[in-house]
């Protein structure tokens, strides 16, 4: 009798500790996965090999969403730069790919949010080829042959009502605009990884064969 007594009551120890060891576990899984990021991983067709992007990385390291989503954000509302600089300082005073080195590709150092706006495929505005080695469409798509570019400074472009940076700047190619994004990243934060001996990109690093 004190022999089945002494069997239950281990029996009874040993699956108390199970069920506070599964109790634990679950515990600690839910708050491990309410840490978890959503890597949101995506690959992207190629010809030269698909590529596996990791939304979830690039966002957590990236200075801003503007690094890629830059059509989020404003061409016509600009942060008075008076918010981060003294009075003398002046955006006219330089040049707009100048303005972009000093704030590392950051277009919300500058520009406002747009909160109606929401991120978009890259294909939805850079084609898969270049459809032409200017940078900027040609006048006479909208106007007549009177027309002149040099009419106006480019802050009174954007002040025009309904004006969009489309409206004269071609969109380089998909395949140019992730290369020049992504390798220019990429050296500058991974170089050892993205680069062999002589500097030069690898481009088995990104491209899957």
């Amino acid at each position: 009798m004190s022999g089945n007594v002494r069997v239950r009551r281990n029996w009874t120890r040993s699956l108390t500790i199970v069920l506070i060891v599964a109790v634990a576990g679950a515990i600690i899984g839910c708050l491990a996965d309410g840490k978890k990021t959503d890597t949101h991983r995506l690959f992207f067709q190629s010809t030269a090999g698909a590529v596996l992007f990791d939304h979830g990385k690039h966002s957590q390291s990236a200075d801003s969403c503007a690094q890629c989503h830059h059509d989020l954000y404003s061409a016509t509302q600009a942060i008075a730069c008076t918010e981060c600089h003294d009075a003398d300082v002046k955006a006219d005073d330089f040049e707009h790919d100048n303005l972009k080195d000093i704030h590392s590709r950051d277009c919300s150092r500058c520009h406002q949010v747009m909160e109606d706006a929401k991120p978009d495929s890259c294909r939805t505005c850079h084609p898969g080829s270049q459809p032409s080695t200017t940078p900027l469409v040609n006048c006479t798509e909208c106007h007549d042959d009177s027309f002149s570019p040099e009419m106006l400074e480019h802050d009174e472009y954007l002040d025009i009502e309904a004006h969009t940076c489309q409206g004269c700047h071609a969109p380089r190619s998909v395949s140019e605009a992730y290369h020049t994004n992504c390798t220019s990243c990429h050296l500058e934060n991974a170089p050892a990884r993205f680069s062999g001996a002589d500097g030069k990109v690898v481009c088995g690093a990104c491209h899957l064969r």
